[in-house]
């Protein structure tokens, strides 16, 4: 796979408790200061964990920023995690469970409802974004400008400000500072068209949904709708194993300063305990 990755915690004895695979949000990539949080945090208690970058993002080739399609994104998130198993193929065969924020949970789950029955032990869902405040008429808006200027840059908006996002300042800061995110004026119609559809495709699939899951639901996001999250805990089986998690945060949960940043950080590890 041509593109770049990240590995934490590669056991010299071949031995792990399970395998992490974590997929990053809009504009950021694998090594975004939110995803090595997770990965650090995930990785001291014994866990194998393995972030890519997608096309355009981070270290990986590509137009900076530019996600083709829904289809081509959820597709590239299946090939990340086959390759993430292929570098574990002589370990003890561990579970796998797929970690994901905002853009990154859509694609965890989206994922999950394409690989194998029971191949995957759970998915993480942090502020997922599954469901985005856009109307029919500016979806099919961005469709139109997409078909014709794929890679015209947007105006970002408001919701994107780190501010908004990211409550501790020195995270924030480290956030601002990260040299490899691709900042908000290489916002493409293309990528903004592909964000507003893998939001509604997974929305499709909720009654379907068998694979384990955690919701962590960040109360006071101005990112995502909230009420796709809502809609998925509502509309899954309820034979799934599902939880839900509700936190007074900004949509950058892991950027919560203590004890909120504690509580979640043990909540999330918990529950990936119970099912290892």
């Amino acid at each position: 796979m041509d593109c770049h990755f990240n590995q934490w915690n590669v056991s010299p004895d071949k031995q792990t408790k399970a395998l992490m695979v974590i997929f990053h949000g809009f504009l950021a990539h694998g090594n975004y200061p939110t995803v090595r949080y997770a990965a650090e945090f995930l990785a001291e208690p014994g866990y194998a964990v393995v972030s890519v970058d997608f096309p355009g993002h981070g270290k990986s080739p590509g137009d900076r920023g530019l996600i083709e399609s829904a289809e081509i994104l959820v597709q590239d998130g299946k090939a990340m995690v086959e390759f993430a198993k292929g570098l574990y193929k002589d370990y003890s065969p561990p579970k796998l469970f797929l970690v994901g924020s905002s853009m990154g949970g859509a694609i965890a789950l989206s994922v999950a409802q394409i690989m194998p029955k029971d191949s995957i032990a759970g998915v993480v869902l942090l502020a997922p974004m599954l469901q985005l405040n856009v109307s029919s008429i500016e979806r099919f808006a961005l469709w139109g400008m997409s078909c014709v200027v794929p890679t015209m840059s947007l105006i970002p908006s408001s919701a994107t400000d780190s501010i908004k996002q990211y409550r501790d300042e020195t995270k924030r800061k480290e956030c601002d500072d990260d040299p490899l995110t691709v900042s908000g004026a290489k916002l493409k119609t293309a990528s903004a068209l592909a964000c507003v559809d893998i939001a509604l495709n997974i929305q499709e699939q909720f009654a379907k949904i068998e694979t384990p899951y955690l919701i962590m639901v960040a109360d006071e996001d101005v990112v995502v709708k909230n009420a796709g999250s809502e809609a998925l805990f509502a509309k899954s089986p309820d034979t799934t194993d599902k939880t839900k998690k509700h936190y007074p945060a900004l949509h950058g949960l892991l950027c919560e300063p203590s004890p909120l940043f504690d509580t979640i950080k043990k909540d999330m590890l918990d529950w990936i305990q119970q099912r290892a």
